[in-house]
Parts: C-alpha cells; sequence; structure tokens
C-alpha cells in the first residue's frame, strides 16, 4: 500500500496537528459579562425581549389562568321559555334546576365546546403528567432463556409499548 504526503499547510510544521490550545485564543481571563465584556448584540436583544415579555406576562397571570380555565370549561347557555312564553337565556343555576325540574322546555347550548386539550394540559401543570403503567410478567429468570425466547418477550413487549392503537 502506498502512503499518501499532503502537502504542507501554510504555517504548520510536518506532523502538528490543528488542534489543542493556541497561544492567545479565546476571552482574556476574568473578563465576564459583568467585568464589561461585550455580548453578541443578538444575544442581548433576545434576552431583553424574554425580559419584557416575563414581566407582561407576570402582570397579565391572573386573567391569562382564568382565561385558560375558561377555555377548557368551554361556554355553556341554557335557553328557557319564560312565562310570556318567550325565549330566554338563563344562566342562574338554581334557576336552571327549577325550569327543568318543572318540565319546562329548555335547551343547553354549547357556545364554545369545552376543551379537553387545554384542561389536559391544566392538569398537566397542576399534578404533573400522568404515568402510564405496564404490566410484565416476570416468571423465569433471563439467564435461563435462550436467545430466541428473549427476542420474542422482546417483541412482546414492544407490542405492548406500542398500544392498540399502533
Amino acid at each position: 500500500m502506498k502512503d499518501l504526503k499532503y502537502p504542507a499547510r501554510r504555517g504548520s510544521s510536518p506532523g502538528s496537528g490543528r488542534g489543542g490550545a493556541r497561544k492567545g485564543a479565546g476571552r482574556p481571563l476574568g473578563s465576564t459579562v459583568a467585568s464589561g465584556a461585550k455580548v453578541y448584540a443578538p444575544t442581548a436583544e433576545k434576552a431583553a425581549l424574554l425580559s419584557l415579555w416575563k414581566a407582561e406576562v407576570g402582570r397579565q397571570f391572573p386573567a391569562l389562568v382564568a382565561a385558560q380555565l375558561s377555555a377548557a370549561q368551554g361556554v355553556t347557555h341554557m335557553q328557557a321559555r319564560d312565562d310570556a312564553g318567550r325565549w330566554q337565556t338563563v344562566t342562574d343555576p338554581a334557576v336552571m334546576t327549577e325550569r327543568l325540574n318543572a318540565g319546562a322546555e329548555a335547551y343547553r347550548l354549547n357556545a364554545v365546546a369545552p376543551s379537553a386539550p387545554i384542561l389536559k394540559e391544566v392538569m398537566d401543570r397542576m399534578f404533573g403528567q400522568s404515568r402510564g403503567s405496564l404490566e410484565l410478567d416476570v416468571s423465569q429468570s433471563t439467564t435461563q432463556l435462550s436467545d430466541a425466547d428473549l427476542e420474542a418477550g422482546l417483541a412482546e413487549l414492544l407490542e405492548k409499548l406500542r398500544g392498540p392503537n399502533a
């Protein structure tokens, strides 16, 4: 086999690599952002925008939580006939119960359907994500199984993990 020789690069000696520490490279020791080192402009701009965003979300946090809960619940109205026979919107739960118990004609309308994904998001943020469980049958030691048995067991386990919809 023939050895290939590469032409030497200017400023490098034969056999010296390009890696390793180089004299004068990098930021001077002791220079930090706090000591006045310059920060890359896009990074500084992004940090400033993130700070503004967090401050604004902090100011509006109660309203944002209320809006998310409202979206999770949806908006439901009840229409029922009043004593004069006209349709009226009923919002008081006591009046709703009274009208329904009286057998009055009524309709329940969803102006905005409840959102299950938003409700799941709220619950996950409050309680953490639910953990999945998997039932395993460990009746034999793995040292007693052949390679074919181990492969079959692994295939069965993967099928269980994929679930019925896979």
